[in-house]
């Protein structure tokens, strides 16, 4: 029950699109004094308010751990409620948010099985490649059935292909990315030497009947123009909206345009994807001034720890840009018993190696039983996620120490639901022998087999000349002795009498196979067989296999995006390493935690000094400031913000006598 003398706020729902600025600094007061019980009702309430209101167009400013995820599940309810035919269409450019939500909605008791059956939710590109799959792609750009997704190392070997018909043009000055920013951003580059690149990339692209991540949102956004009954999905819920860039906001806005129900919701301060798919967070702040769209907002945060959302809390505000949505994020419950924010200093890479080494020892019963839950599939999310602001923790060289925090990870293997290299190069090799008009399909194979570029450019040249495909090819060496050997390799995957083991033993004498042991467990839970759709399959997954995760995980702070964990190190928090981060990055690196937040600054680390202006600018109530020392596996608490830089200076100081 609630204090009757507490004055609760009003609900965080705006009819009009008015923004909520001129009041956020009352309101964050107001809800700060409210007590626990009271935030707990009012969080439950104002998500209700939100959920019922009449408006057709929402736009939802959600902060890290605020309740989306109950906010979208109540809203298809309410849908769901109010007509016995209509269809939902949820999506989000995050995979794993996907994957919670699908699995949210099947173990929702208020939905029914048929209901369920009304429910889509995928990301985006799975809805983009759909599209452009259902419509056969576009007039200027028609494409056939089983449309595949080229995907990860297939980018650049696609992109290598277009430039093997200009090599007047060097590879550096007309690069991949550039590519596929402008398909990104919808502004076209008019120099000649573009617009040709683009057209042979385009034919490629019907050649190998397959699309890119940045075209096939083109694609997909000019099939719906073209074809606007391609859309069948009257109620529309899209998630992450901060980090869509022009091209997927313009998909969005015609798949949208006529229907009866949008829900937006994102937060322009967890923007992460500016450089790698340009997105831009004042597409969701623009939409947050538009008049048709009612604005909400989700104040409370219920992942993390009372003391870590506070810190985060100070710092994104002492962060946000001029033109940023002002909002309020607090922690759901306040309890001063939990464990503040630890700033540790370590006074070299090994040490810091062996803070994160004990602390896996300290906790290791808890990890235990948590590995437990994974397997089970109760959890998905880590245990511990040590975040660095690097793709390798190269910074932690001196003395070996990146390769003892490897070694010390590397004892928590990943379960994946996705297949290995190996299993889809056997598939490759399949599709050859029993869907030989596969073209993207024979490209792939022919890398396997090392053919040189220059020479699978002539046989792409030769098979359009003669408008056929490249198994089509007549007395080519090339062709010849990979359709004898994918035959053979087929024959051996269609074999009943062989166990997996076998299979797997005698493909690998055929090709080259880098694990027959995981090659042949994954041949025995699925084995390939000549009625599957390989390529359907494998583009599938090379969207929708959701980043699966160890218990203990190390990876970029950019892409923890989407996960959380009951405990996070931060490694690198120094002048040098931090001092490459952007501020909306380490804030959302911080709102990974659960329970405990450990941000780590080791001297020696890649040049590093001093601790990063960003560790140095929380809030000191906040915070546990403490010295690691690997001798004795000591910690100690140095009292003060002051007492920390002090001690880095004088580590620093010591280091350049020397």
């Amino acid at each position: 029950m609630m204090d009757a003398d507490e004055q609760i706020p009003r609900f965080l729902i705006n009819s009009a699109g008015e923004p909520f600025t001129g009041e956020i600094s009352d309101l964050r007061t107001k809800f700060e004094s409210l007590s626990n019980t009271a935030r707990k009702q009012y969080r439950d309430d104002n998500a209700e308010a939100i959920v019922s209101h009449a408006a057709a167009r929402l736009l939802i400013v959600a902060g890290p751990g605020s309740g989306k995820s109950y906010l979208f599940r109540a809203r298809i309810s309410r849908w769901l409620t109010q007509s016995e035919d209509v269809q939902i269409y949820v999506s989000s450019f995050v995979r794993k948010l996907v994957h919670d939500l699908e699995t949210e909605i099947a173990n929702d008791h208020n939905i029914t099985d048929d209901d369920r059956l009304r429910v889509t939710i995928s990301t985006l590109h799975t809805l983009a490649r759909s599209t452009v799959e259902r419509s056969g792609g576009t007039r200027a750009h028609p494409l056939r059935h089983h449309v595949q997704v080229i995907a990860g190392d297939w980018e650049a070997l696609v992109w290598a292909d277009a430039l093997q018909f200009r090599t007047d043009l060097g590879a550096r000055d007309y690069a991949q990315g550039e590519l596929a920013r402008q398909f990104h951003t919808e502004e076209l580059r008019s120099e000649p030497e573009w617009e040709a690149l683009r057209e042979v990339y385009a034919v490629l692209g019907r050649f190998y009947n397959a699309v890119g991540f940045a075209d096939m949102i083109v694609l997909a956004r000019e099939a719906i123009d073209e074809q606007p009954e391609l859309n069948q999905h009257l109620l529309w819920i899209v998630d992450e909206y901060q980090d869509f860039n022009i091209a997927e906001d313009h998909l969005v806005r015609s798949l949208t345009e006529q229907v009866t129900g949008v829900l937006i919701a994102g937060d322009d301060e967890q923007v992460l994807y500016q450089e790698l798919k340009s997105s831009i967070p004042e597409i969701i702040v623009s939409y947050y001034s538009e008049s048709q769209f009612a604005n909400g907002m989700l104040p409370f945060c219920s992942r993390c720890g009372y003391f870590v959302c506070l810190a985060a809390s100070a710092f994104i505000q002492n962060h946000r840009a001029p033109n940023a949505i002002d909002k309020v994020f607090l922690p759901l419950k306040v309890d001063t018993s939990a464990a503040k924010v630890q700033v540790v200093a370590a006074f070299q890479p090994t040490s810091a190696v062996d803070y994160i080494a004990k602390f896996i020892e300290d906790h290791r019963s808890e990890l235990e039983a948590h590995i437990a839950l994974m397997q089970a599939g109760e959890e998905v999310d880590p245990f511990l996620l040590v975040l660095t602001p690097e793709k390798t923790a190269r910074f932690y060289r001196d003395h070996h120490a990146n390769e003892q925090l490897s070694k010390l990870l590397g004892e928590f293997s990943v379960v994946s639901t996705g297949h290995t290299s190996d299993y889809w190069k056997v598939a490759t090799f399949c599709t050859v022998a029993w869907t030989p008009g596969d073209n993207f399909g024979f490209r792939k194979a022919l890398h396997y087999q090392g053919v040189a570029i220059a020479r699978v450019h002539e046989l792409i040249e030769l098979a359009l000349s003669e408008g056929c495909s490249l198994s089509e090819l007549q007395n080519e060496p090339e062709v010849e002795a990979l359709a004898t050997l994918a035959g053979t390799v087929g024959d051996l995957m269609e074999e009943d009498s062989s166990d997996p083991a076998m299979k797997s033993a005698s493909v690998a004498a055929l090709i080259s196979i880098d694990d027959q042991i995981k090659l042949a467990s994954e041949l025995a839970t699925d084995p390939i067989g000549i009625l599957d759709d390989l390529g359907e399959e494998e583009s599938q997954e090379a969207i929708e296999t959701s980043g699966d995760v160890a218990a203990v995980e190390m990876m970029t702070i950019f892409r923890s995006k989407g996960l959380s964990a009951h405990h996070v190190i931060i490694i690198g928090c120094d002048d040098v390493n931090l001092g490459r981060t952007s501020a909306l990055t380490f804030f959302v690196g911080m709102t990974r935690a659960r329970k405990t937040l450990h941000l780590v600054t080791s001297m020696r680390a890649g040049g590093s000094s001093r601790a990063a202006d960003f560790v140095l600018e929380l809030p000191s109530e906040f915070c546990d400031y403490v010295e690691y020392k690997k001798s004795g596996r000591v910690t100690t608490n140095l009292g003060s913000r002051q007492s920390f830089v002090h001690l880095l200076g004088r580590w620093n100081s010591a280091s350049r006598r020397r």
